[in-house]
This record gives C-alpha cells, structure tokens and sequence, in this order.
C-alpha cells in the first residue's frame, strides 16, 4: 500500500489538514523552548532564543509566501496577508481580527490567543516575556519581508488588567516613510543561505473547482484556509512545513551561541521527538479509523515533522511499515544543514520514532541508514510489545493546549454567524 500524500486528498480532506499543519509551528517551538528553560535555567535565555528563532526564520519564509500566493505591494494590506499566512498566527488557535483603515494604517487584535491562555499559569514574568520582550522585535521582523519602515505597535496588551480582559490584546501596524528602515539580524541570511530556503514548492493545477489561486487584489479580513484553491491549499500547507522547520533551523543556529555541541544536539533531538509525537496523535485523529500499520504509514506521508523537499514513499507489510525518503534539493540531507535535518543527516532515529510512536507507542526503528541523499527507515508494530512510556520530553511539549487543540472546520457562513453572536 502507498497512502495518499496531500496532493492525494480531496480538499474537503485538504482543509483540516493544512489547519493542523499550520499548528505545527506552534508545536515545534513547544517542543523546543521549555528544553532551553530546563537545560539553562535562565527564562531570559528562553526568550531571546525564541526572539532569534522568529527574527530569523519569519523574514525569509514570509518573502516565500509571498511570491507563492502573489501577494504584491508594500502597504499594509500586503503586511495583513502575510499574516494570515504565518505559522505564527494560526487561525483559531489565534483568533486574529483584523480593520483596515487606509493604505499606510491597520488595526489587528486577539480575540483568543492560544499562547497567552498557556503561558498566564506560569506567571506574569513569563507573560512579559512573551508578550512584551519576544513580540516588540519579532512583529517588526515578520513586517520588514513586506516593509521595513512598518511598525507594530501595542494599543494594549498582557499582562491583562482586568484579568479577563478582552480581546486579548490590540495592535496597529503604520508605515512612515520617514521611518528608518529595519534592517534583517545576522541570522537572516544564514537561514536565507540554507538549501531548505529555497526548496521549490510549485501549486500544482486544480483538481477540484472552487476557491482562490492566489491572494491578488484586496485584503479580505475573514480570509481563512477553506477560501483557498485546491492547488494552492496543497501549497499553501506545503509552506506552512516550510515555515516550521526554517524556525527550528534559526533555533539550531542560536542554540550554538549559548550551549556546546552536545547539549544543542540533545535538545533539537528532544524536540524532534516531542514535536513529531504530538503532531502524530493529532493527524491521527483526523484520519479514518482503521489497521494501524495502515495509519502510520498515512500519518508518515503527511506529517510535517519530516522536512520538505524530499520524495516519500510508504509502503506496508503486516506489522512493517518502511520509508524512504529522497532529497531533491542538494544540501538538504547534510550534516552541516542546520534544524532537523542535520539530525535526519546524521542518522538519528529518535525524531523519527517519535513519529511513529505518536501512532502507536509499540512503534519501534528497527532500521535507519543514509546513503548519499536518500534515507531508508524500517519500522515495526508487534502486537505483543509493551507499549513505549512517553518521555520526559514529550510530557513536557504536552503541557498546555496545543496537543489538545481542536479546530472548527464547519461551514465557514456558520462560523462566521456564531462569531457575531
């Protein structure tokens, strides 16, 4: 059996899987950050790692979507739409609303912010660092990829008072000619410089009438992923996987500044791990029940947790499932490429059977060998194995909403009724 990759679904089928493809930006950060608390013991650390891994990915996955989705011009509208397709503002997750006031001034605002309703149990020092010390560079950063003499700026925002005060927080994004422009961090272009920067990810044609290719023309403050085409949901979800692993490749690469090589390695394989289980049990829950061997090998076939750019097959015999994976892109399966992929490189197999284990916790690696660009995985599910304890990494990427997440994916008119109500 080889199951169906995105371009084998149906976009009914397509829609709740972009959406949980676009968390995956979500998870892999929850799968990296507490690892950087725990190992450091600094939550200032913390926060500047993530500043470092947004500051350098967002610029050069934001330039992709762009060209992708033909998003032209340099006004706020352009800014908008960009944003609407960042892994950093998952729609529902991050309820973002947004009112345009003219070409050089916008409003957005929160009114449910998934992060912020995580990180308030662990105190107003971590909300500050979240909403104040990470957002104050990184909103400008996203914006510069559009442009640099845009800035984003706080009407109000956490810690709130009161503390059930809504929306969660308001924004305005202006532009000002005479504003110095903002210039990229040094990380920029090393991520910039990755192979998996310019991984190619053409719109395949439509097969199946309805929905936009593009996102010409004017902002569309409701838009949500169900507008999109058939080709360009396929896309789209495609640079979602893109997005997420450039942040965990600008992750890898700051890590290096603060901790040896070792204790970087241990913690990117942590996450891989954590990341790659969570993701799992949720695609899990999207597909129809049925063998798990069968499931497992659907899940590889869609998981984000595997970088793009490389061919997938997936085959099934009994209790073993095996996949190969073959780099189209040179560089991309390097030791020396940042992110995930220096691990998959490297032949780490427990980002992998974090996988796998996601499905079914009796999953086991039996086998992994790289051999110049391709990598071949053997995996096996014996019935009358003990299933795996969850690790300490996993329970700890666990904690809070994103693993439990559930995205409303009824008509989008009833949605928007209930919103108004």
């Amino acid at each position: 059996m080889t199951p169906p990759a995105l371009e084998g679904l149906s976009r009914a089928e397509l829609v709740p899987v972009a959406l949980d493809v676009m968390l995956s930006g979500m998870i892999v950060t929850r799968g990296l950050l507490p690892q950087v608390a725990i190992q450091s013991g600094d939550l200032e650390l913390m926060n500047q790692i993530a500043i470092d891994e947004w500051m350098g990915a967002s610029p050069v996955y934001t330039g992709r979507m762009r060209r992708l989705m033909g998003i032209e011009g340099d006004n706020v509208q352009a800014i908008m739409k960009a944003l609407q397709l960042d892994v950093g503002f998952v729609h529902q997750y991050m309820d973002v609303r947004y009112e345009l006031i003219d070409d050089l001034h916008a409003e957005f605002w929160l009114a449910h912010c998934g992060a912020l309703l995580d990180a308030e149990p662990h105190g107003e020092e971590r909300v500050f660092g979240m909403c104040h010390t990470i957002e104050d560079p990184t909103f400008d950063a996203t914006a510069l990829a559009t442009n640099p003499r845009a800035r984003i700026r706080p009407i109000h925002r956490p810690p709130r008072r009161p503390a059930d005060r809504e929306p969660h927080c308001r924004w305005t994004i202006t532009i000002d000619p005479e504003n110095d422009p903002v210039g990229a961090v040094p990380l920029t272009a090393v991520v910039a410089a990755l192979p998996l920067a310019s991984v190619s990810n053409p719109m395949p044609p439509d097969r199946e009438p309805g929905g936009r290719r593009d996102y010409r023309g004017a902002f569309e403050p409701s838009f949500g992923l169900s507008d999109l085409s058939w080709g360009a949901l396929v896309a789209a979800t495609r640079e979602f996987e893109v997005q997420s692993h450039l942040l965990m490749a600008a992750s890898d690469l700051a890590l290096r500044d603060h901790f040896d090589a070792e204790t970087t390695h241990t913690m990117m394989l942590n996450a891989w791990e954590s990341a790659g289980w969570i993701a799992s049990e949720r695609l899990t829950r999207l597909l129809p029940p049925g063998d798990v061997t069968d499931t497992l090998a659907r899940v590889l076939a869609l998981t984000p947790m595997l970088a793009p750019g490389f061919e997938r097959q997936v085959r099934v015999d009994r209790h073993w499932v095996t996949l190969d994976l073959r780099a189209t892109h040179p560089g991309l399966l390097d030791a020396g490429h940042a992110g995930w992929n220096r691990l998959l490189a490297t032949g780490e197999r427990r980002g992998v059977e974090g996988i796998a284990r996601g499905v079914d916790r009796r999953a086991h690696v039996e086998d992994l060998t790289v051999n110049d660009d391709r990598v071949h995985v053997g995996i096996s599910i014996d019935p009358e194995a003990e299933p795996a304890p969850e690790s300490d990494a996993v329970a700890l990427a666990r904690i809070g909403m994103v693993s439990g997440w559930t995205f409303d994916t009824t008509d989008r008119v009833a949605v928007e009724v209930t919103r108004r109500r």
